[in-house]
């Protein structure tokens, strides 16, 4: 039961978080729009079109996440493709930090570890999760 419980608070933090970065993208703060004001010229991909991409990939990994505390039928189909989402999500936010950005925002390089390890904690914990939903 503590398994369970464990998943679920790591699942509501990721949710919290990822939700957290993806609504700033999406409607345009400034800082978020700083924070994408040099893909075009190192990556070659317009910096709105990065921001609204990285935002949406965000909100889908967070409904995901959230799908699969809720929804029993497919709660281990979302909780994996959740999670993978948050992995590739993270992976990809710490390449842009070290080779996009002229200087990494550790914070936000910590924040990246700190999802990652859970999506990954989550998944190999996956089987696990499962056994328990059918006890």
């Amino acid at each position: 039961m503590k398994t369970k419980r464990t998943a679920t608070v790591l699942t509501v933090i990721a949710i919290i978080a990822i939700g957290y970065f993806a609504i700033p993208k999406l409607i345009g703060l400034e800082q978020s729009v700083k924070g994408f004001s040099n893909f075009e010229e190192v990556i070659g991909i317009p910096n709105d079109l990065a921001r609204y991409i990285t935002g949406v990939v965000e909100i889908i990994t967070a409904i995901l996440l959230a799908l699969s505390l809720t929804v029993a039928k497919r709660a281990e189909t979302t909780h994996i493709a959740g999670y993978l989402l948050l992995s590739g999500t993270m992976v990809g936010g710490l390449l842009t930090e070290f080779l996009i950005r002229p200087e990494p925002k550790m914070m936000l390089v910590y924040i990246a570890i700190v999802l990652l390890a859970i999506a990954i904690y989550q998944l190999l914990n996956t089987h696990t999760l499962k056994a328990l939903d059918n006890e």
